[in-house]
């Protein structure tokens, strides 16, 4: 006979064996590859330091929990703004809120670049278009028809310049009679 206190303690036990489950394969969708791991060593480390293979995985791991705990403060700064998206001010407010004060001017000229270069491209195409939209329709009828009869001019058949070679060669060939079609026939007959 089963108490009430043993059913509610059964699915209390499964949900935290899943959510213990949940939170190893979570940290695990966070880890970056293991040969990028590698090549940040590589290129960070002096040229004579080996890191083991364990090693590589621990520094994986490490990546994938402080990201999750990163994003994870960066979250409650967005939930004290009302918000649900979690933008580049977030990051740096939990960059710092976690005490790694020192890289938020790495970052913040990093966002700096990143938006300037997002901002050129943005007005770089806006201009194009704005040159695009500036063109009357006529002009630009014009310039698929010009852009239309160059192509049709690329085609064989179609170049005139073919055309007049091909009317210069019937006009310069001098046309057989039916008669002398004949008699060749005829003599290579004879021959055989």
């Amino acid at each position: 006979m089963t108490t009430k206190d043993d059913d509610t303690a059964k699915p209390s036990e499964a949900a935290t064996a899943q959510t213990k489950q949940s939170s190893s394969t979570g940290s695990a969708e966070f880890e970056p590859p293991l040969a990028c791991v590698r090549r940040m060593l590589k290129n960070t480390l002096p040229t004579n330091t080996n890191v083991g293979k364990d090693a590589c995985s621990a520094f994986s791991r490490a990546c994938g929990i402080f990201i999750i705990y990163l994003t994870a403060c960066a979250n409650d700064f967005a939930r004290e703004s009302k918000r649900q998206t979690i933008t580049a001010n977030d990051i740096l407010a939990a960059i710092e809120e976690i005490d790694f004060e020192e890289f938020s001017p790495k970052l913040n000229a990093f966002i700096e670049k990143h938006r300037a270069m997002e901002k050129k491209k943005k007005e770089r195409k806006k201009s194009e278009d704005l040159a695009k939209a500036s063109t009357t329709p006529i002009k630009r009828e014009r310039e698929e028809e010009g852009t239309e009869d160059k192509a049709e001019g690329t085609d064989v058949d179609d170049t005139p310049n073919k055309k007049q070679k091909l009317d210069e060669d019937v006009e310069a060939t001098p046309a057989k009679d039916e008669n002398e079609k004949e008699t060749t026939v005829e003599d290579g007959e004879n021959e055989e």
